[in-house]
């Protein structure tokens, strides 16, 4: 357990969850129940024509999920929905799903909007082939005008080569630039009669793929009744542009969009969900078998354990932030807390829509869970990390000591020697518990030290980090040993581990000692001892302390009768992108390039190998060479190739740094 920190951090769910209380509701309050409504502006219309739409839900929604389909809207998450336009005659259902803190909740009308034909006035309607396409890609626009025929057509395509056509079907539109941009299309026909249609943020270009893609995705919901919805999102990496969904069970049962909403699932069973994804570097698929369960009754088989996981960590403010449940023993119901969060609460399973976090500070995250067979929570301390500015990684240090406390060093009553060290029940292994969720590697433990002595000159002690996540420490994630001559007494030593250690919650940080007796009286000519925090001997008090002799564990108020912990300080960091190309100062230059560009190594060592590629828009490999970092920069001739842009990819030592460079002449 976490008991206090060197920086200030911000509590706004002391107790929350330890007080039984879910969330904010008052004991003795009765909420009024979660319920989807809504009312249209007009239920019956002309091809053509915009329906506004207004929530009426009870139960204080503060999400809101509307499908659309057969619109030219498909999809919406605002409150009360406007200029929801219909182009071709027929009926359609409207769904909305809410959620609140607590409750999800759907409403589905079916046949709600009634399209008549319109077959007199122009109606400019149009599609995109693809609609997310890579930087340097195309577009091909095909025309869907109805109430023909059209004796002019006036397209702009904005951000798009060209921006501009007359044609009824123009040539393939290229976007040679990261973002997304509006298409429109006016039309008009013999009697000059005219329409026009505007279409926002209708195409999105990504960056071109540098490394092919690896599918992944996340449902808001995993267990459903039947005849409920779910939605799912494309958490894919390596910016793929095309997706194909197929869902078990599903209607629909296939989708080519990349974050499908309002699937339905009628009939009980558990189903299969597979997305297959493609990127100008190739093709990748994953299938979740059984991943959907559609149920009347809970089928719940144990008490839930609680787990979740961030999409990032390390953020700058305004980003949003996607959760994923991770929990084991199939929960039924979520209930998520979001401190410093917008919004603050959610009731999905998996968080899809994100959580956007604008204001710099550390805020904790919790999710309690619950099926049929009993509830659960976790609650991860400061755990989202928001920065006003771009920040590649934090570092603190954390400490079982709490504020106000004092820290000594006891000596035995009963034999020679510290409880903190050397003694004489030959204590050999130290271990302190520390429970948080803030961090994600240790680099060093900062430790203090109050007597340091060695019997041989060889003598040492091993510094160490175990997994927490058992009852006492067993499983080794790294040690480090230092010779005792080398550690100075009535100081804070720092032992700095060979490489980062990773973690991913709870973990023991401790040492172990040898006793040396030489002249064998019982006594260690080895002493070595660490400051701990005065006895916690009031009746909630707590000990992380856990202590070792004759391979056998205890806490330390088992053995000593203290409830205690060291003063030891990890020096914990997270980081969310790699650092070897901002700590070795790299740089790719000059951009745009003509005929030669050049790797500037900064801080490499000479001779270190540098593996460097070439690739075109399309992903192929143009140029492959395998060059030595010096004292100057490295010289690349390009003036082979033709103009246009291409990725330079290296690889050093396992790093990959991929830079964007455009060639110009």
């Amino acid at each position: 357990m976490k008991i206090a920190s060197l920086r200030i951090t911000f509590f706004l769910m002391s107790g929350l969850f330890m007080s039984g209380i879910v969330f904010g509701q008052k004991p003795g309050n009765e909420k009024t129940p979660l319920d989807a409504a809504f009312i249209a502006s007009v239920y019956t219309i002309t091809a053509g024509e915009c329906v506004n739409f207004t929530d009426m839900s009870t139960g204080n929604p503060t999400a809101w999920q509307w499908s659309f389909p057969g619109s030219q809207t498909p999809v919406s998450n605002v409150q009360h929905p406007v200029g929801i336009c219909y182009y071709y005659a027929g009926t359609y259902d409207v769904i909305l799903e809410v959620q609140n803190s607590s409750s999800i909740n759907t409403e589905v009308i079916t046949a709600c909007i009634t399209v008549e034909p319109n077959t007199t006035t122009p109606i400019a309607d149009f599609t995109g082939d693809y609609l997310t396409i890579p930087v340097g890609g195309t577009v091909n626009f095909t025309d869907l005008s109805q109430n023909g025929p059209f004796v002019s057509y006036a397209w702009t395509f904005t951000g798009g080569i060209p921006n501009a056509s007359d044609q009824e079907n123009p040539v393939p539109v290229a976007y040679t630039t990261v973002g997304t941009y509006t298409v429109e299309l006016r039309v008009e026909d013999e009697d000059g009669d005219q329409d026009s249609e505007l279409k926002l943020n209708y195409i999105n270009v990504i960056p071109a793929a540098t490394v092919p893609p690896v599918a992944d995705f996340m449902a808001d919901r995993i267990f459903i009744a039947p005849g409920d919805y779910i939605n799912f999102r494309d958490m894919s990496s390596g910016n793929p542009y095309i997706w194909h969904w197929f869902f078990e069970g599903g209607t629909p049962t296939t989708s080519d969009q990349q974050n499908p909403l309002s699937i339905l699932y009628t009939m009980p069973g558990t189903y299969d969900v597979e997305l297959i994804v493609e990127s100008n570097m190739g093709i990748d698929t994953i299938r979740k078998p059984d991943y959907i369960v559609v149920s009347e009754t809970d089928p719940c088989v144990a008490i839930p354990v609680a787990d979740f996981e961030a999409s990032q960590r390390l953020i700058r403010s305004g980003t949003t932030v996607y959760f994923e449940d991770k929990s084991l023993n199939n929960p039924t119901t979520w209930n998520w807390y979001f401190q410093g969060g917008y919004p603050t609460y959610s009731a999905a399973s998996n968080v899809i829509n994100g959580v956007e976090f604008n204001a710099a500070g550390f805020y904790d995250v919790s999710l309690a869970v619950n099926n049929a067979c009993g509830s659960n929570y976790e609650y991860k301390e400061d755990y989202i990390l928001v920065f006003s500015g771009p920040v590649n990684v934090y570092c603190d240090t954390i400490s079982n000591v709490g504020s106000g406390e004092g820290l000594y060093s006891p000596v035995l009553t009963s034999s020679w020697g510290r409880i903190g060290g050397h003694n004489g029940q030959k204590i050999r292994t130290y271990a302190d518990y520390f429970d948080q969720y803030s961090f994600t590697q240790i680099d060093a433990l900062i430790v203090p030290v109050v007597l340091s002595d060695y019997g041989d000159y060889n003598s040492y002690v091993t510094f160490y980090i175990w997994d927490g996540n058992t009852t006492y420490p067993e499983n080794i994630l790294a040690q480090k040993k230092m010779l005792l001559r080398n550690i100075p007494e009535n100081f804070n030593s720092v032992v700095e581990f060979d490489s980062p250690v990773e973690i991913d919650g709870p973990f023991f940080a401790g040492f172990r000692i040898n006793y040396v007796d030489h002249n064998e009286d019982g006594i260690s000519e080895d002493m070595f001892a660490v400051s701990i925090v005065n006895n916690r001997n009031y009746d909630s008090g707590i000990n992380t302390l856990y202590v070792e002799a004759n391979s056998v564990w205890s806490t330390a108020t088992a053995k000593f009768g203290v409830k205690t912990s060291t003063a030891i300080r990890p020096v914990t960091c997270i980081v969310d992108i790699n650092e070897f190309e901002v700590e070795n100062n790299i740089d790719i230059y000059p951009n745009p390039a003509s005929d030669v560009i050049y790797i500037q190594t900064g801080e490499l060592e000479a001779g270190k190998l540098v593996q460097m590629q070439l690739v075109d828009i399309t992903g192929r490999v143009v140029l492959s060479q395998e060059l030595e970092s010096g004292y100057d920069d490295i010289s690349v001739n390009v003036q082979d190739y033709p103009q246009g842009l291409y990725f330079v990819a290296l690889n050093i030592d396992g790093n990959r740094i991929t830079r964007r460079i455009m060639l110009a002449r």
